[in-house]
């Protein structure tokens, strides 16, 4: 698509910057071939934000048929957990997110729990033969990919944003810090 590269690189983002949001998908298995529509979101917001991080969350957005695609079941399943929201609202509190990237400010033993938290309650979904899937808000996805990706490398980590209207859910459970997970 030469006529969305010239638009986008060099006049709104480097080329460094686009390699930047393309690395930050690859890390989490989001397959970048459908490149033109990549660079056409970096294009629609890259003028508001030059933020990788947040960028590549706007671009997983627009992806997410792909994404839920490679997740879901052969009926069209995604099955999950999710965060307990006084669990989620920890991981908000414990994440600084600012113009030089995203910090982890929990102590490191408040990132192993969290860790261990998800990784007893994913062992539902992967017991079933599904992946290790966890649903959470928009604003919680980049922080809890940031703690959780040295500890579970293969979790997948889904905003609901990224799950498209035609598929259905399935929760497993619910990460909760008091009692682990607990079944719906």
């Amino acid at each position: 698509s030469p006529a969305v590269v010239d638009e986008l690189i060099p006049g709104v983002m480097k080329l460094a910057e686009v390699q930047q949001v393309l690395q930050l998908l690859l890390r989490e298995q989001v397959p970048i071939r459908q490149l033109a529509t990549i660079l056409e979101t970096l294009g629609d917001y890259a003028p508001k934000t030059k933020d990788p991080i947040w960028l590549a969350e706007y671009v997983r957005n627009r992806l997410a048929r792909t994404i839920c695609s490679r997740l879901t079941d052969d009926q069209n399943v995604l099955h999950v957990v999710t965060l307990d929201p006084a669990l989620e609202d920890r991981v908000n509190a414990g994440v600084e997110h600012n113009d030089r990237g995203i910090f982890v400010r929990m102590s490191p033993q408040a990132v192993d729990k969290t860790c261990e938290l998800i990784a007893t309650a994913v062992q539902v979904l992967t017991r079933e033969n599904h992946g290790p899937v966890v649903l959470v808000s928009p604003q919680t996805r980049p922080g809890l990919r940031q703690i959780s990706a040295a500890n579970l490398p293969n979790l997948h980590i889904v905003s609901y944003n990224e799950v498209t209207r035609d598929t259905r859910i399935e929760s497993h459970g619910i990460v909760q810090d008091s009692e682990g997970p607990q079944p719906n």
